[in-house]
């Protein structure tokens, strides 16, 4: 079940990279919960599945002609029951190949009548310091 976790979320990634608002919006579970905490204008924003897939369709627009690019650093994965894997990753984003923003990230994908979907994620701002 592992592997198959794996690749689903792999699957996730290059489809997030490629841009497809409505392709992104498919992976999100109706049950989602997002916490962020990477803002620089406010503490954290909470979402749920419909307003994160609001959120989505505003800021892929946002995008366009930018080349948005997510670079994931997997930190751990593990399967937390038979249908749900939690992954904690560093991911830098890119905007037009230049770096913007880095957040350090926790994820649930939840298997969900034999899709998977992301069902929780956890982005605090993250910095290395030297």
């Amino acid at each position: 079940m592992l592997k198959e976790a794996l690749k689903a979320v792999e699957n996730y990634r290059k489809m997030v990279n490629g841009g497809d608002v409505n392709e992104v919006n498919a992976w999100i579970s109706n049950d989602f919960i997002g916490y962020f905490g990477y803002y620089n204008d406010r503490d954290y924003e909470v979402y749920t599945g419909e307003s994160y897939k609001q959120s989505n369709v505003e800021t892929f627009s946002s995008y366009e002609g930018k080349s948005p690019y997510w670079d994931y650093h997997d930190l751990t994965h593990n399967m937390r029951s038979e249908s749900e894997i939690i992954i904690s990753s560093i991911v830098d984003f890119y905007l037009s190949n230049k770096k913007v923003a880095t957040a350090l990230a926790m994820e649930v994908f939840r298997k969900e009548n034999e899709e998977w979907k992301l069902y929780r994620q956890h982005m605090e701002r993250y910095a290395d310091v030297k």
